[in-house]
């Protein structure tokens, strides 16, 4: 079934209904994950207190290895239990909640976006040395397909100094990934990036801004509207067809989008389009087991996302066709 694009309706008193009626398989779930964490301290302390006295030099060996055998059971027994909570707060709560903002869409909580999807974007072009990517939102709106998840990319970054190496995962994007038929059929590339440098860096920033371009085989491209160019930066193909993407109604619904919901990176290849939305927390898990009572903010947070993503196709045109490849050529010089 195809949503229309127009504003949802959500029954707020429904869900926190619905999240009161699992307050006992919180509580079970909390009363749990206590057993196994006093469980697992009770082990590490009886082999603490046994280990010298039996296993002489060799005592602190064992405690360690013990202490690590226990640490991952507890770690795996805590995903065991808490697992009928999430997964019952995700099918009574989370559920009704996507049918109300995002009807006929399907929710998989398991499935994300592959990772070849997040590269063909080429949005970031460091690789990423570790890729989680979780609830996928798939449907139509208006008309239009439109598939999005939560993606988390991160690189290898190894820190030195005089006490050694460390190596830690440093974030290139954690936030929502959306992937949606661009209503204009052309061949090329458009990036556009939201532009936090050049204010401060001036100059310098579009310096280096068109020598990254260049290294992807892009080339910076400057637009004639000065508010759309204090919030994103523009790489692209050719700019002929920047130009032919970024039409004047396109921009003003980017700029829009960035002054209400914040920075975004958005990308045109090939007829795709390519949106990532930054977040900094995992928007679609259930509230933590020690929070008493019902979290509205988080559920009122859960339908904003997913009216952020149904706003895409709205507020971008995504249902509106204009032109085609025909008139794209018509406009390249001769």
């Amino acid at each position: 079934m195809a949503l229309e694009a127009g504003a949802p309706r959500l029954d707020l008193d429904d869900l926190v209904r619905r999240a009161q009626g699992l307050e006992a398989d919180r509580r079970r779930a909390r009363a749990a994950v206590a057993r196994v964490w006093l469980s697992a301290a009770a082990g590490a302390a009886a082999v603490y207190l046994l280990s010298g006295p039996l296993l002489g030099p060799f005592g602190w060996f064992v405690f360690l290895v013990a202490a690590f055998a226990l640490l991952v059971w507890a770690l795996l027994r805590h995903q065991s239990v808490t697992r009928p909570y999430h997964e019952a707060y995700k099918r009574r709560v989370l559920a009704p909640l996507v049918e109300a903002v995002l009807p006929g869409f399907l929710h998989e909580p398991e499935a994300g976006l592959p990772q070849e999807v997040y590269l063909a974007s080429r949005l970031f072009p460091t690789r990423p040395d570790r890729y989680a990517s979780e609830d996928r939102f798939s449907g139509e709106v208006a008309g239009v397909p439109l598939t999005f998840a939560e993606v988390h990319a991160e690189r290898e970054h190894e820190d030195c100094d005089k006490d050694g190496c460390r190596t830690e995962y440093v974030t290139i994007f954690k936030g929502l990934f959306a992937v949606a038929e661009f209503p204009k059929a052309f061949s090329g590339a458009v990036l556009v990036y939201p532009d936090r440098s050049e204010r401060l860096l001036g100059p310098l920033s579009q310096s280096l801004q068109r020598l990254g371009g260049r290294s992807r085989g892009l080339e910076l491209v400057r637009l004639e509207d000065p508010e759309f160019e204090r919030r994103f930066v523009v790489f692209a193909s050719d700019p002929v067809t920047a130009r032919y993407v970024l039409s004047t109604r396109f921009m003003a619904a980017l700029r829009a989008y960035r002054d209400r919901h914040g920075p975004l990176y958005a990308a045109v290849i090939d007829g795709t389009l390519y949106l990532a939305l930054p977040t900094r927390a995992d928007l679609f898990e259930p509230p933590p087991l020690w929070r008493r009572g019902v979290d509205v903010r988080r559920l009122q947070r859960y339908a904003d996302a997913l009216a952020t993503m149904r706003a895409v196709v709205s507020e971008l045109d995504l249902d509106v066709r204009i032109w085609g490849e025909r008139a794209l050529a018509s406009r390249k010089p001769k």
